[in-house]
């Protein structure tokens, strides 16, 4: 009984349905729908329809590529974003349904070019894709111009365009990227118009400080300094950062250094140095640590009497900036005071004989030494004031010639002026005979000691 009961409103469902408008009116315009497509697809009425914007295949042939030849552009226009015009004929239900990707546009006879040079290429074209009902008319341009260049590279220093400005008590130090060079890639007469690739910034506040600018753009300038714009061009890197260094400056005194200066001699009486102060820049951690910036050494040894003056290289400490870019400084002598004297010396004391070792010089040896100094007291200057000691560290057995160290008394304001030597053999003491001249055996042996012979080594 329920399923009578059922199948009775199945049934009345049905009929309400087919009874309704809404049903009808769908199904007449379902319909319609396929009698239009129908009668669109079977009718010989052709219709013209433009596809715009259709990209060009231009592509040499492997030989020009494997020889660094590219296609730089089509009339004047980068090769990847030149595009054409197709006109197509057929029924409009296919055309109108056409796109840029159903047809291939192509140059004619590209494996003719395998050197350098602007070329005329015509352009053909073919359907691609599964639609077939219609046919290609014309194509607008039909005739391009061609330029093929060969791919080269070079390399350029990144140079600065960049405006700051500082207060006077900091120093603006030339600004530094974070790539020294840029590498220009592309087309051979593209690359070869750059010139000069710079950095151009203008910071408008007032530095205190080091600062770093990020990712600044950089701009290709020709031999003319004018601005190239060219999209064929690649660069590395695209962007730098640029760090512009601000210091702290300071202006200081020059002094030298000095080796075997007599400490008796007052040197502001007798030296004076050129420049006298020099402008500086460190930062501060640096900069507070300076307080004058030393030259020379200047050793008195070789300093002869008269020199009126010598010349010496300003080399600034690791991180410090020479502002006044001057690269040397001029000591001048004062000799109106002084005078020069030689004495001939053969007394000399031995030092340092290794153990087991005995040195000996001959009697009638002597050295002829000159000493420089203020004349009062270059002419009071005796034997007696000067000691000549024979330095025996590195003494090896035989005869030799062994430097002589002269010295003065540490308080005196003379210097000994050249370097010395005197003849020296160096025997085992076991085997040493008797001798003629003034020997020295080991420091051990207490007998050859003298206690007025001073510390080498601390000297």
């Amino acid at each position: 009984m329920s399923e009578k009961n059922n199948n009775k409103k199945t049934r009345r469902r049905f009929r309400e349905i087919w009874s309704s408008e809404k049903f009808l009116a769908l199904c007449s315009l379902m319909l319609s729908f396929i009698i239009w497509l129908a009668v669109a697809s079977s009718s010989g009425e052709v219709e013209n329809y433009t596809i715009n914007d259709i990209p060009v295949d231009i592509e040499l042939s492997d030989e020009a590529i494997a020889d660094g030849l590219t296609v730089v552009s089509v009339n004047d226009v980068p090769v990847d974003k030149f595009t054409v015009s197709v006109k197509v004929a057929g029924n409009s239900l296919t055309i109108g349904s056409l796109t840029s990707s159903d047809i291939q546009v192509s140059g004619s006879n590209m494996g003719n070019i395998v050197t350098s040079g602007t070329y005329n290429v015509s352009l053909t074209t073919r359907a691609v894709g599964f639609k077939s009902n219609y046919s290609i008319k014309s194509i607008t341009p039909s005739e391009v111009t061609v330029v093929v260049d060969r791919n080269i590279e070079k390399e350029l220093p990144i140079e600065s365009q960049i405006t700051a400005s500082t207060t006077s008590d900091y120093y603006m130090g030339s600004p530094t990227f974070s790539s020294k060079n840029v590498i220009i890639k592309g087309p051979e007469q593209s690359v070869s118009k750059v010139a000069r690739v710079v950095v151009i910034e203008q910071v408008d506040r007032e530095l205190t400080n080091t600062v770093t600018i990020e990712n600044l753009n950089l701009t290709l300038l020709d031999a003319n300094n004018k601005q190239i714009e060219d999209s064929s061009l690649i660069i590395e890197p695209t962007t730098v950062d640029v760090t512009i260094p601000i210091l702290p400056k300071k202006t200081v005194p020059i002094d030298i250094v000095c080796e075997n200066r007599p400490m008796g001699l007052d040197l502001n009486s007798f030296i004076s140095i050129e420049p006298k102060v020099i402008e500086i820049a460190a930062s501060e951690d640096i900069i507070n640590t300076i307080t004058s910036i030393s030259v020379g050494p200047l050793n008195f040894n070789t300093l002869e009497f008269g020199t009126s003056k010598l010349d010496f290289e300003i080399v600034m400490p690791e991180g410090v900036r020479n502002l006044n870019n001057i690269e040397k400084a001029t000591v001048q002598f004062n000799f109106n005071q002084f005078d020069k004297v030689t004495k001939n010396i053969s007394a000399f004391q031995f030092a340092n004989v290794p153990d087991g070792l005995v040195a000996s010089y001959s009697p009638y040896s002597s050295i002829d030494v000159t000493f420089i100094g203020p004349k009062d007291d270059i002419s009071k200057l005796s034997l007696s004031d000067i000691s000549a000691i024979i330095d025996m560290s590195d003494s090896t057995m035989g005869n030799s010639d062994v430097p002589v160290t002269v010295r003065l008394d540490t308080s005196s304001p003379c210097w000994v002026y050249g370097t010395y030597s005197v003849n020296v053999t160096v025997t085992d003491q076991e085997s040493a005979v008797p001798s003629t001249g003034i020997t020295s055996a080991s420091d051990n042996d207490e007998d050859h000691q003298n206690p007025d012979i001073p510390d080498l080594d601390n000297s």
